[in-house]
């Protein structure tokens, strides 16, 4: 049956994705965020979804999609030049698995053409939330199903992600994190009062998931989008009240184990094994920046065993940290840190266009939000503000995770690059729609007399 559904789905998806190809994008994102058939058990988990998705929506933007432009902006170059450099420092990679690192070059291209197409294909409001709705329904959803597993067992239930990006519980917290302002936004344009109803449930639920992951640095990530959501409203003093009235008795039904895994947060460095292996991964990192500077040592470098074992020895007093040497039996170990990651991967040219694209996209949304507010596009504005909650909770939480090329933000990315290359357009659409309202009420008071 489940099988017959995706079909179906997938088949009304390439019907639509002709008619209105922005619903391609957002059909795209939606099945490399939710991996679909994953959830199926006979003929369809053999089907490529996503690469049909794309070819699908490559079509439809050729062939039907009308008064094509091929702006990207700033935030596009920045993007295609680490893009760039990705590509050069794959080429001069320093590991013993050339085949991982192209295939991890070629994960990225994805991720990077999923930017590509959202910017030139979302134009509309009804666009953005379309791909907003898509983002929501992938992650969130997932996450209130985990979250009532968790609430039924007593906290017994580990909540994890499903499949591909997310499926590791740290990386399901960054994007459950990421995904909370979005559906903040959600809330303030949606019309439905049972819909804003559902978004408030959604929300709660994916806190308890947030917190049944038992991560740590997702949990840090809730608490400042918390103070950061608490510090931009306008009831201040009842929500500080309800703060402090509400999280005693939490952490009070919290399980035990929570409670013991939070508790270790002060003394991780340590005491956790989990955080000196990181400590080890981001020593190692560093190594391979330093003796490669400019290009790094290519995707996945810091995995690669060989590699691995030639820095290890240097790591115990390297540092401002000391840490207990490598034993010679030691795995390889994950960056688990989105920094640490792009400086291993791509040396320091990479991280600092990585770190110039987060700035940018942060920068810009400031600047949109003070522009769309003053031009009283009150859900633009909105939305901009909803965007830079979702680039801090990446950057704290992405301390914690390897999810530098992660799909998640450049979808983000791709939302903040179509609002600044379409601002004008939004503002007149948002203008025109107001005086629309404006002259059928107009219209209609004589009938009501």
């Amino acid at each position: 049956m489940r099988d017959l559904l995706l079909v179906a789905f997938f088949i009304l998806t390439i019907y639509f994705t002709f008619k209105r190809p922005f619903i391609g994008v957002c059909s795209w994102v939606w099945i490399a965020m939710m991996a679909p058939t994953s959830w199926a058990f006979g003929f369809s988990t053999q089907l490529r979804l996503n690469l049909t998705i794309v070819i699908i929506t490559f079509l439809a933007f050729v062939f039907a999609e009308k008064n094509k432009q091929f702006r990207i902006g700033t935030l596009g170059r920045l993007i295609l030049l680490f893009c760039i450099w990705t590509l050069i420092s794959s080429i001069a990679h320093i590991t013993f698995n050339s085949d991982d690192v192209w295939r991890r070059f070629s994960d990225f291209l994805k991720v990077v053409a999923l930017f590509y197409f959202a910017t030139l294909l979302l134009k509309r409001k009804v666009h953005l939330d379309t791909f907003i709705w898509s983002l929501v329904l992938s992650v969130s959803a997932y996450a209130a199903m985990e979250a009532f597993k968790f609430i039924l067992s007593g906290g017994g239930h580990e909540v994890t992600g499903r499949a591909g990006v997310i499926a590791d519980r740290n990386d399901f917290a960054v994007a459950l994190n990421m995904c909370i302002p979005l559906m903040v936004y959600l809330i303030s344009v949606t019309k439905h009062k049972y819909l804003r109803y559902g978004l408030i449930v959604l929300i709660l639920l994916n806190v308890v998931s947030i917190i049944g992951t038992y991560s740590r640095g997702g949990f840090i990530g809730l608490s400042i989008l918390a103070i950061a959501f608490w510090w931009r409203s306008r009831y201040k003093l009842p929500l500080a009240l309800l703060f402090m009235l509400l999280i005693p008795i939490g952490y009070s039904l919290a399980p035990a184990e929570w409670k013991e895994r939070q508790s270790t947060v002060a003394t991780a460095a340590t005491e956790d094994a989990s955080f000196i292996g990181r400590l080890w991964a981001w020593k190692i990192s560093t190594l391979i920046a330093l003796d490669n500077p400019m290009t790094g040592g290519g995707f996945r470098a810091v995995i690669d065993q060989l590699v691995w074992n030639q820095y290890a020895g240097q790591t115990p007093d390297f540092g401002p940290i000391a840490t207990p040497p490598i034993p010679i039996t030691e795995p390889a170990k994950a960056a688990h840190n989105i920094y640490f990651q792009v400086l291993g991967d791509h040396g320091f040219v990479g991280l600092f266009i990585f770190l110039a694209i987060l700035l940018y996209a942060y920068r810009q949304n400031n600047v949109m939000t003070k522009r769309m507010r003053k031009a009283e596009v009150g859900w633009a504005s909105t939305l901009c503000s909803s965007l830079n909650l979702s680039i801090i909770a990446y950057c704290i939480t992405g301390a914690n995770v390897s999810l530098a090329y992660f799909d998640l933000s450049f979808a983000i990315f791709a939302i903040v690059n179509v609002l600044i290359l379409n601002r004008d357009s939004l503002i007149q659409q948002h203008q025109a729609a107001s005086q629309q309202v404006a002259s059928d009420d107009t219209a209609q008071r004589p009938a009501r007399a």
